[in-house]
């Protein structure tokens, strides 16, 4: 979250306002921000929002203030009571007036110029409008932020120096003389003005201004110019030669920049920092990536940028490195170069060595720029390298050029395709208010061009000859025809995008070149070692992965995994298609679906023992849990697309083993997906469809829809009873009477939870289910209010999950039997067994497990006094619950979050949280929660009407503990034994 003072006072969370409340709270919310990590007395607060006659309840009112920002910030930053005050605690970064203070002291201490404006521009751009613009007086403005205003000021001077230095004068008169304006008196803008006038030609205007100072001057404030400004005045009378801009010399040998470059900002700042302050030795940088990339451009346009920081030239020389013709040999440069330096043409050495001799010794006292474009080895390149303090080499290459990292120092700087930003941006450069008159389609051509440079600018190139013709036709073109065909210009060999990959591609040893046309094939976005060592069929794939790399035909994008981008990947499948047989493609495919199959069912078998599943053979093994929940989060994609790519068998036993960790992960799209996909693949197998319908009725579950989910449970159920699937029928029993526990049918819920133990303790079968089965019934007694008994269930869980090792079962127990001894009042044991849930579940990923093990941490911290630890845990629930649209979670948790507000005071804040939990409750049909968010909202509201609802809800339905909560909360039925006031208990998942 970031934190505005300069200009109107709010906080931001990405795009998305956050509003800190009326114009008092944002005062003492600023005041605490620009004293960020200081203490800030109530005295001072006080004096600051009522500086005339502060009311009797000041302080009430500042302690309020805080208490609400403390619920607004939770998560974000603490506001802490310290002293006789109070004190945020937060990243000062965090903070636009903090921000903009130390941009302008990295600016300060960089010798680079351009730098230094960057980083001026970006501090200034901080500013938004006056300090506190919406909250607070002039007069109060100034005591606070007085300094910093003047400190802007200062930065906006320091940035026109820098200009001034780098020769910019024309560009800064017209900002020089509107600021001179505003400010008279400060002498620095008004030389400032004098100088940018003078050396732009206007050195009477420069001495007019000059005069009007000192006449402004004498009047205003009876005092004569300062010292340096006299003397600027005198110069510009003599017109003193050292007021000129300094004049370049040597070679000037850059190519003309791009007028429409565009984007690239992390890359210059990369190589920006190569060169940052006076370097002692020469700095070499190489600029690698992908043909078509702009490697080229990025090179030239940001020597371009820093050619003033090197007064004695810049060379440059395309390399031919990568031309259907043979490269330039480091004997045909430096003759080149030398030429260049001044070296007559009789006077080149004729051998090597002698002529890298003659060129550095040319260079040794010499700050130059040398560009190497399209470098092809480190052999090549090594001889061009100067080697004078000061000098900067940057080489371009589509190979990574490791032995110059290794042996010469060379840093890298890694470029990748155009961002989506950057890609709109060069459209819209070469094809005006079409691409805003079309954004989509605009949008969709980047996507189809892989955000390439090249390829978008030939794709633009095409569309600008073309006026009549919309993008949405070329996207519909491109996306029909052959893109990579199409991505080429007639009579130009260079612009063409396969021109590039043809060459990289035909300079591979041919069992790389196999591996890389194999890649093709991958249906996901990524692939890993041991998934590209299944395409090809053998194991020793690492040293091809890396060469494959080396020549940025893929990209390592993250330890041990590889991907291209979509143009690359289609001129990969073009390559198989043209080289390898159908059979050979079917097999290599094979190999690579049985691989997602086996690893996944490994995987799931270990993290989710007890959830049903076809039995089958695993080749892999995990050492523990988060290895393999490590696994299924990188390959998920992967794993989903190849369910929708493979066909019959292959299909829908990989989607039955990913449907576990797809529910309980909470990627509930990917769910839908892969379980309508096994439905539609099973065909005539009775055991496929029944695991199908049941991923299906999974999916509904997790999204309260219940009619489908007991309509596609109940289909499973039938299919196993009639194959004699005994460990499927188990498992349905399981999620039929959960959700007829959850539609308030108690007696319905125990009668299929009575059937599913008697059905695993007299078959044997089905072992798994009988931890999740005790938990079950430990729940049904529980809402009945048959504590001690739901007790009992829950302990026997624990005892059979730690026999057999089974960790989320372990976990859920545990969960559940926190919860009950919350409501029996153990706290201690609560947040024993609540916090050891917690730790499971994060160990093993389960994000709605998460959520609810945190909202029953936020309930037992609210009952020992500890609000803002509930208050905590509630909020990072209720993010999870939201992001996994989990809506009956988010029931509890919302009443877990009003129930804290209401003990902290806050009825009106506690009331409407019971108001969203009762509407997500009644919109799903869940009675329980429906039930506790009125009790929760009799409290609030102090009335009986809520309550007596709740009231008629519980006993029909036998939910005993609500009844006694609700005649707590002023239903009109009077009862006796009251329980303390507590929380709905959750379900076990199916």
């Amino acid at each position: 979250m970031e934190f505005l003072l300069l200009g109107a006072v709010r906080a931001r969370q990405g795009a998305q306002s956050v509003p800190l409340g009326p114009r008092q709270q944002r005062m003492v919310f600023a005041v605490l921000a620009w004293e960020v990590g200081r203490p800030v007395s109530v005295d001072r607060l006080i004096s600051l929002l009522w500086p005339d006659s502060p009311p009797r309840t000041a302080e009430h009112a500042v302690r309020v203030c805080v208490s609400k920002l403390r619920s607004i910030l939770a998560g974000h930053a603490e506001l802490a009571v310290q002293g006789s005050g109070y004190v945020l605690r937060a990243d000062p970064l965090t903070i636009d007036a903090h921000r903009f203070l130390d941009l302008v002291e990295q600016a300060r201490a960089t010798g680079d110029d351009r730098r230094k404006i960057d980083l001026l521009d970006e501090a200034l751009g901080q500013w938004q409008g006056p300090p506190l613009a919406d909250t607070t007086s002039d007069e109060i403005r100034e005591r606070l932020f007085g300094g910093l205003t003047e400190a802007k000021l200062v930065a906006t001077e320091d940035r026109f120096d820098a200009l001034l230095r780098l020769g910019r004068h024309h560009s800064v008169v017209s900002s020089l003389a509107s600021l001179a304006e505003s400010y008279p008196t400060r002498e620095r803008l008004v030389g400032q003005l004098m100088l940018a006038l003078h050396r732009g030609g206007q050195s009477g205007q420069a001495l007019d201004v000059a005069r009007r100072t000192r006449k402004y001057l004498a009047a205003e404030l009876g005092i004569d110019p300062g010292r340096e400004l006299r003397e600027l005045e005198l110069a510009i009378l003599r017109d003193d030669p050292e007021l000129a801009t300094p004049r370049r010399r040597g070679p000037a040998q850059l190519p003309a920049d791009l007028a429409d470059f565009t984007g690239r900002s992390t890359a210059i700042d990369q190589l920006d920092a190569l060169i940052a302050g006076d370097p002692t030795a020469v700095v070499i940088t190489t600029i690698d990536g992908s043909a078509g990339v702009g490697k080229t451009a990025l090179a030239v346009h940001w020597a371009h940028r820093v050619r003033d920081r090197f007064p004695d030239g810049q060379l440059h020389v395309n390399l031919r490195g990568y031309d259907l013709g043979p490269p330039l040999q480091p004997a045909q440069v430096l003759n080149q170069f030398l030429r260049a330096v001044g070296v007559p043409s009789d006077g080149l050495p004729t051998g090597l060595d002698e002529a890298v001799a003659m060129y550095r010794t040319l260079l040794s006292d010499k700050r130059m720029l040398v560009v190497l474009d399209n470098a092809v080895s480190a052999d090549q390149v090594r001889p061009l390298i100067p080697v004078s303090p000061g000098s900067v080499v940057v080489i371009t290459s589509r190979d990574r050029l490791d032995g110059l990292v290794a042996m010469d120092g060379a840093k890298r700087v890694v470029l990748d395709v155009l961002s989506p930003p950057e890609a709109i941006t060069l459209l819209r450069q070469m094809l005006g208010d079409r691409v805003d008159e079309d954004l989509v389609a605009a949008t969709q051509l980047a996507a189809t061009c892989a955000y390439l440079p090249l390829a978008l600018r030939i794709a633009a190139a095409h569309l600008a000859v073309r006026p009549n013709r919309s993008i949405a036709d070329h996207v519909a073109a491109l996306r029909t025809g052959d893109p990579l065909a199409a991505l080429r210009i007639e009579g130009d060999r260079q612009a063409a995008v396969t021109a590039g990959f043809d060459l990289s591609y035909t300079a591979l040893k041919p069992d790389t070149q196999r591996l890389f046309r194999l890649l093709g094939l991958v249906p996901g976005p990524d692939a890993a070692i041991k998934a590209a060592a299944a395409l090809v069929g053998t194991e020793d794939v690492e040293v091809l992965l890396d060469r494959l790399a080396a020549a940025h035909l893929i990209e390592e994008h993250a330890s041990g995994r590889y991907t291209f981008h979509d143009l690359l990947r289609q001129y990969a499948w073009e390559r198989t298609a043209e080289q390898d047989s159908v059979h050979e493609r079917e097999a290599a495919l094979d190999r690579l679906y049985e691989y997602y199959e086996t690893t996944t069912r490994a995987a799931v078998e270990l993290l989710y023992p007890y959830m049903l599943r076809i039995q089958g053979s695993t080749k892999e093994s995990f050492a523990d849990h988060s290895s393999a929940l490590a696994w299924l989060d990188l390959e998920r994609a992967n794993l989903v697309t190849a369910v929708r790519r493979a066909e019959g068998k292959r299909s829908w036993l990989l989607a039955d083993s990913v449907r576990s960790y797809l529910y309980f992960r909470g990627h509930i799209v990917d769910l839908f997906s892969v379980a309508r996909h096994a439905v539609d693949t099973a065909g005539d197998d009775p055991q496929a469809l029944a695991a199908g319908h049941s991923s299906l009725a999974t999916a509904y579950y997790s999204q309260n829809q219940y009619p489908d989910a007991v309509h596609h449970y109940t289909e499973s159920l039938t299919l196993c009873r009639k194959i004699g699937w005994l460990t499927g029928e188990a498992a349905m029993l399981n999620n039929l009477g959960a959700i007829l526990e959850q539609q308030g049918d108690l007696d319905g819920a125990n009668a299929k939870f009575v059937d599913l133990l008697a059905l695993l303790r007299s078959t044997g079968e089905g072992h798994h289910l009988l931890g999740p089965a005790l938990i079950r019934v430990g729940n049904n007694m529980q809402c009945r209010g048959q504590l001690a008994e739901a007790e009992s269930y829950y302990r026997q869980a624990l005892e059979f999950a730690e026999a057999m090792g089974e960790r989320h079962v372990e976990a859920n127990a545990l969960h559940f039997l926190g919860g009950v001894q919350y409501l029996m009042g153990q706290l201690a044991d609560a947040l024993k067994h609540d916090s050891a849930a917690l730790r499971i579940y994060l160990s093993i990923g389960g994000r709605n497990d998460e959520a609810r093990a945190r909202t029953h941490l936020a309930n037992v911290h609210r009952a020992l006094d500890q609000c803002d630890e509930a208050i905590r845990n509630a909020r990072a629930a209720l993010v999870l619950a939201v992001e996994t649209g989990e809506r009956r979670t988010e029931t509890w948790v919302r009443s877990a979050l009003a129930a804290t507000h209401l003990a902290m005071g806050d009825k009106a804040e506690a009331a409407m949280e019971y108001e969203r939990s009762l509407t997500v409750a009644q919109a799903i049909g869940a009675r329980y929660e429906e039930c506790e968010a009125l009790i929760g909202l009799a409290l609030s509201r102090s009335t009986s009407a809520d309550a007596d609802a709740a009231l008629a809800i519980a006993d029909r339905i036998g939910y005993r503990l609500l009844a006694r909560q609700a005649v707590e909360a002023g239903a009109t039925r009077h009862d006796h034994g009251l329980v303390p006031a507590g929380d709905a208990q959750l379900g076990e998942d199916p």
